[in-house]
């Protein structure tokens, strides 16, 4: 295994040498230094969205892909913690320092890539709504893409129940099946 100096360094050449990433898109605001890796795959439109702090921590790692509309709202704005990967602590300060437990949770994201399922509700090529069920837990969310207000949510007739609604089901490892890490 290559030692690697930083976070960025890391994930740069994690992707890259994956071969199935181009060179990122960077972006800067703040303190936090953005990178969105496309991949070379032009059937697929998966997006692995990186952020990292001034004091060089990993302060998020999203995969996107406007095919799971669900799993990107469950995504956007979630972020690491100082202890997110640590075995008897819990949260800290934002971000993921760089050392071997937690470059290797990292990795293990990387290669194995997304698990679980999103069930989407469709009507007239529109998804209405969206519930994605993550592997290994219980958790489970529920998004309503319509603009529905809180009453008509509330009192409305289920979007489930809906004339001409297609449920669809994805495979979220379908969408990202993960790399395999060259390194």
């Amino acid at each position: 295994m290559t030692d690697f100096k930083d976070w960025k360094e890391y994930i740069n050449q994690t992707l890259i040498g994956s071969e199935l990433f181009e060179e990122p898109i960077t972006d800067l605001k703040a303190d936090t230094e953005s990178k969105v890796y496309k991949t070379l795959d032009k059937n697929s439109q998966t997006e692995i969205r990186v952020g990292f702090l001034k004091n060089n921590r990993l302060i998020y790692l999203q995969i996107f892909n406007p095919l799971i509309p669900g799993y990107n709202k469950l995504v956007e704005g979630e972020y690491f913690e100082k202890y997110d990967f640590h075995e008897t602590k819990n949260f800290g300060d934002p971000g993921l320092e760089f050392t071997e437990k937690n470059k290797k949770e990292i990795s293990d994201i990387l290669d194995s890539g997304l698990e679980g399922e999103e069930i989407q509700y469709v009507l007239n090529q529109k998804i209405l709504k969206s519930s994605v069920w993550l592997m290994d837990t219980e958790f489970h969310s529920n998004y309503d893409f319509t603009g529905r207000g809180f009453w008509k949510k509330l009192f409305g007739k289920k979007i489930e129940q809906m004339d001409g609604i297609e449920k669809r089901k994805i495979d979220l490892n379908e969408i990202f099946s993960g790399i395999k890490n060259v390194l």
